[in-house]
């Protein structure tokens, strides 16, 4: 049993914290500036005419099609992204009153939690289709204490959660196996009627999740991983669970997201301590063989995801943390059998690391509370930092080109970098590199996600004009130029003239500034 003092919450008190969460998380979205990826699964269901149109452009994603669903309908009635956002800090929401109603945890560890780095920021103010995957993990937390008499329905939580994210098709189904490892143990060979049903529901679903996941052969999404030997992706498979635990942003830059400031300090400390956090869930659950177990395949299936894909991101460390909570949820319950575990690998009777049982309940709660007062700081942190600087600059540029009359004209960019940027003018952008009117990102092609260039963006500009078009607004993350020295660039041979209109910097992600050009047709007098 768990050392940590549950405390039921009232009513009042589960309403009043959660009207808090999301009284501060709606001042969050107000001051937050959508990036790429926020804005790019909006604008695929903005710019899909059809359900047939939003299967297409889905197919190449990597990810199962409901958020996309979801916003496909929301964007039927508006096109204003804000809404995007209030709808997802509303299903968070919905999450952090599940928690606080049914997680059988102390009032201190609840709000640390809540108002931790992933729960109150990052699967919270940054829209993304992570939290409707921990919505159906804690739905299907909430019955595990009567998980005998909900298996049918605890089973299909954990199927529809399967079906947000690769990631929680991971977590749901470590879950999963935990529950049918207690449903052999209590039924021994004999599997019961509904055992059988909830695991075909379970099956069935987390199927359509994968069929969904695996896309096309002609995908570009591997291209991200294809110069990473093999050695060079262990470190990066063994890393996700100490970077989901010790969650500190390198505050000394600017850029502070998706940072840890121990691995950009020294990346030789941060292995080793990488490989030493493999031992915490040894010593939280070494009494549960199983909740143990289930903590390892967790961490396995999300190193496998990471070595497969070659991702680096909170975002998908997040999964491992949140795994640990829901482990250390598990744990406050009883087994449904008194009866010894009968497989061999949880039934030793003396483990081979075993620590004086006074020494583990000091250490535990120090663990647990220092781990999650780490994800408040950081959580309150990058809170404050969003809503003091622009997240991106793209809702800024885009108030630009509207006050400045521009936003008529023809807006390219060279990539869909600026994703972000078509979904404030409500409208698609010309990207050079695809020489096309676009807004999402397209992952059938490997120039999709690469600027095109000065050279290349101009001739591509060159076409626009021999269509009469007299100036365009071209949008780019870097200067064309040096902006100290000059605000206007001549190309004679080209016949065009570049003027920078104005900036905007400051962004917290690296790729977050705006540069604003009109490139018009110049006519030369030499």
């Amino acid at each position: 049993m768990s050392t940590i003092k549950v405390k039921q919450l009232s009513n009042s008190t589960v309403f009043g914290i959660t009207a808090l969460f999301f009284a501060l998380s709606l001042w969050g979205i107000m001051n937050h500036e959508l990036w790429l990826d926020e804005a790019h699964h909006y604008l695929l269901a903005r710019d899909s005419n059809s359900f047939k149109d939003l299967i297409t452009h889905t197919r190449y994603e990597g990810h199962p099609i409901v958020w996309n669903l979801i916003l496909y309908w929301v964007t039927r009635v508006t096109v204003n992204p804000f809404w995007m956002q209030v709808l997802h800090i509303s299903i968070m929401t919905c999450t952090v009153s599940v928690f606080l109603k049914k997680a059988p945890f102390s009032l201190l560890f609840k709000l640390l939690f809540i108002f931790g780095y992933f729960m109150f920021y990052e699967y919270n103010i940054l829209s993304r289709n992570y939290n409707l995957g921990i919505l159906f993990i804690f739905l299907a937390c909430s019955f595990y204490q009567n998980r005998t008499a909900k298996f049918i329905l605890i089973a299909t939580l954990l199927g529809i959660a399967s079906n947000s994210h690769a990631v929680f098709l991971i977590l749901a189904s470590a879950m999963m196996f935990l529950l049918l490892l207690e449903r052999y143990e209590v039924e021994k060979l004999k599997l019961s009627r509904k055992t059988w049903i909830g695991l075909l529901i379970f099956t069935t679903l987390a199927i359509i999740s994968i069929i969904q996941i695996i896309p096309p052969t002609d995908t570009s999404f591997f291209e991200r991983g294809k110069d990473i030997t093999f050695l060079q992706k262990i470190p990066k498979s063994l890393s996700p669970f100490f970077k989901s635990i010790f969650l500190i942003p390198d505050i000394t830059q600017h850029s502070f997201w998706n940072t840890n400031i121990l691995v950009n300090y020294n990346k030789n400390i941060a292995g080793g301590f990488a490989i030493v956090s493999l031992v915490i869930p040894y010593l939280l659950f070494y009494k549960n063989k199983r909740i143990m177990w289930y903590v390892y395949i967790g961490i396995i299936g999300v190193g496998v995801f990471f070595f497969i894909s070659a991702l680096n991101a909170a975002r998908y460390y997040g999964a491992l943390y949140l795994l640990l909570i829901t482990a250390l949820w598990f744990n406050n319950y009883k087994n449904p059998t008194s009866n010894a575990p009968i497989y061999a690998f949880a039934k030793a009777k003396k483990s081979f690391l075993q620590l004086p049982e006074n020494i583990l309940k000091k250490i535990n709660p120090i663990l647990i509370y220092s781990t999650l007062g780490l994800h408040f700081i950081s959580g309150m942190y990058a809170y404050t930092m969003d809503i003091i600087h622009p997240f991106t600059t793209a809702k800024q540029s885009a108030q630009y080109l509207k006050d400045n009359q521009h936003i008529d004209k023809i807006i390219a960019s060279t990539a869909c970098n600026s994703t972000a940027l078509s979904a404030y003018i409500e409208k698609p952008i010309f990207f050079t590199s695809t020489n096309n009117f676009e807004s999402f990102c397209k992952f059938n092609r490997p120039v999709s996600l690469k600027s095109a260039g000065v050279v290349n963006s101009i001739k591509s500009i060159q076409q626009l004009h021999k269509k009469n078009t007299p100036s365009i607004i071209f949008v780019t993350e870097k200067p064309f130029f040096d902006i100290e020295k000059n605000n206007v660039w001549i190309l004679h041979n080209e016949g065009i003239k570049i003027t920078l209109l104005t900036y905007f910097d400051g962004s917290i992600i690296k790729k977050g500034n705006h540069y604003i050009y009109e490139i018009s047709l110049y006519e030369s007098t030499i």
